[in-house]
């Protein structure tokens, strides 16, 4: 997209925005569903401003625009929006409002804001909705804009649903639900409506490929004691799978009526999640006289804590996949310097070595091979036309990860492609160091992320050295790669970490225009012990990969930290080595040797 294609755009949307009166007009980074990753249809702040960041928010006002990004887009933002009108406000920054609040501050008594209803979150207006009311700001949501100025817009993906088996769930669709109906028993709710797709999928054991990372389709669903009702596109759905969902207790509806089918609610006590739940949603149901339950959907902690089968499944997967990652290293390591690579090549090969794997469905996000200067930025990626060289010098940071029926792989190394600084090498040592204290940690039952989080920044922060991102994400089970309720991070997310939680563990250092460092495994959370304090709790890594280990400074690693990685390499090299035998089996023992 040009400079000149990202001013049309805006001329246009103004154009509308003036047909409807607005002052300022808002583009999430969302679908009607709240959804991470989405198809190309809900893609409207990228196709309106070039900013191809999964996460900001854009507001438009009638003589400005500007995009909210956090760290880990800082860098991208510049790059991407250089050249236009478009103004960065850098989220994270001390005194740095959020959208929201910012747009409360700034619009004059008596405005209109608009956005799309379908597309913005409750929680989103709600937090400022005294402000709007004080200021007597009208909101109006119930045009889409950006269709009049999206003349080519693409339509909702219907590639077919697909069942994901029992013998990989661990759980029936029936016995999801029933413990769903029995929470919203706890809470006095006779229905529960669901928005988000990641938890449609997960309690009715169905996927879809709506997105080539994210394993869902577009639907909602509606639970009650007596069924569960889901809204999808009907074509997508062949008869052995309509048969199956009516066996589990589900009727299928079309998508298109589901806001006007919630009048079957009308004056019920209706469970809804604000933080995954659109306006919309919100204001049917209220208009249906309903009493609205604003509490945390049930499923959401129901999916973040693996049962048995799952976790079993899960560990199989990282040996595959553990495989075509050393596989890759084998052939990344023969190539650097002995000739022509490049970020493009190295992406193919990864993403190659993954396709080939048993039960896989997909990447779990687009590949981020950066190599350089390249890798300062949290979230770079390939863009059409380019292709960085790699150099046999510093370093080559590959984020990479696969969708597959028994689980969601997300693993980062960093590579050292050749002479390193004594800066850079330290640096390498110090994020190794955070991320084996991380993995190391026994704490006590009911701890958060924030509590942990400082074990992998504190050896950075001692040289004072930060990074503005999070330490680490929860993991879906083929399902998304980023999976909440839990997080480890600066912070307060109010989540314990609990047995049967996956979390990653990918402290980094991030120079602009000079490098990138980041080392990421997957932890299991499970039991410790229990004494007369209390329970404790230990991770388990599940990703199996060596880590370069060739520029690490041994002085500053200490013993414990030394025996963790070694114990580390022991692991990864005893259940990788049955599935590699030759060149490939000799270069993972290498890898794999003591320090």
């Amino acid at each position: 997209m040009t400079h000149l294609d990202v001013q049309a755009r805006l001329k246009a949307l103004r154009v509308e925005m003036e047909k409807h009166q607005l002052d300022a007009w808002v583009l999430p980074s969302s679908d009607p569903h709240n959804s991470e990753y989405m198809p190309l249809r809900w893609k409207v702040r990228q196709f309106l401003s070039g900013f191809t960041a999964s996460v900001s928010t854009m507001v438009v006002l009638k003589d400005a625009a500007y995009v909210w990004a956090d760290g880990r887009y800082w860098l991208q933002a510049e790059q991407e929006l250089a050249g236009t009108d478009i103004q960065i406000v850098y989220l994270g920054r001390p005194d740095v409002l959020p959208w929201n609040q910012w747009l409360a501050e700034q619009l004059p008594e008596g405005a209109r804001l608009g956005f799309y209803g379908a597309t913005m979150m409750v929680k989103a207006v709600a937090d400022i909705e005294e402000k709007l009311k004080s200021k007597r700001i009208s909101v109006q949501t119930e045009h889409d804009l950006v269709d009049a100025v999206w003349t080519d817009r693409p339509d909702f993906p219907m590639a077919p649903v697909f069942a994901h088996a029992m013998a990989y769930a661990g759980e029936s669709a029936k016995d999801k639900l029933n413990r769903v109906r029995d929470q919203m028993r706890k809470l006095d709710a006779q229905a529960h409506v669901l928005n988000a797709l990641d938890d449609i999928g997960y309690l009715l054991n169905l996927r879809g490929t709506d997105v080539p990372t994210s394993p869902y389709f577009h639907a909602y669903l509606v639970v009650t004691q007596q069924s569960a009702i889901l809204y999808a596109h009907l074509p997508r759905f062949s008869a052995e799978l309509v048969q199956n969902l009516k066996e589990q207790g589900v009727e299928l509806k079309p998508y298109d009526i589901f806001f006007e089918d919630l009048k079957a609610l009308a004056g019920q006590a209706v469970l809804v999640d604000p933080a995954q739940s659109n306006l919309l949603t919100f204001k049917q149901l209220r208009s249906f006289n309903c009493r609205l339950i604003e509490k945390r959907a049930p499923s959401i902690a129901m999916k973040a804590v693996k049962n048995s089968v799952e976790l079993d499944n899960w560990k199989n997967c990282f040996v595959r996949d553990g495989v075509a990652m050393v596989q890759f290293l084998n052939w990344f390591y023969k190539h650097v310097g002995a000739g022509q690579l490049t970020e493009r090549m190295v992406s193919d090969q990864i993403d190659g070595e993954r396709a080939k794997l048993n039960l896989f469905r997909g990447l779990s996000f687009t590949t981020i091979p950066a190599y350089g200067p390249n890798a300062a930025m949290m979230h770079y990626g390939l863009k059409d036309g380019t292709d960085t060289p790699v150099k046999p010098e510093g370093f080559f940071l590959l984020d990479s990860g696969g969708q597959y029926d028994d689980g969601t792989t997300d693993i980062t190394r960093t590579f050292v492609c050749g002479p390193c600084t004594d800066e850079q090498k330290r640096h390498y040592t110090l994020v190794l160091k955070g991320m084996l204290r991380l993995s190391a940690a026994i704490f006590m039952q009911g701890t958060r992320g924030l509590q942990l989080d400082i074990l992998a920044r504190q050896a950075l922060w001692n040289e004072g050295v930060n990074y503005a991102c999070g330490t680490g994400h929860g993991v879906g089970y083929f399902n998304n790669v980023h999976e909440g309720p839990h997080s480890i991070g600066v912070g307060l997310i109010d989540q314990a970490i609990e047995p049967g939680m996956v979390v990653t563990n990918e402290p980094g250092v991030y120079l602009p225009g000079r490098y990138g460092i980041r080392i990421e495994n997957i932890l299991l959370c499970k039991e410790h012990c229990a004494t007369e304090h209390g329970k404790f709790y230990q991770f388990e890594p599940l990703t199996l990969c060596p880590i370069d280990t060739r520029v690490v400074q041994k002085d500053l690693l200490g013993v414990e930290e030394t025996a963790s990685l070694n114990a580390y390499h022991a692991r990864v090299f005893e259940k990788l080595s049955p599935y590699l035998q030759g060149e490939e089996l000799q270069f993972l023992e290498h890898a794999c040797r003591a320090i």
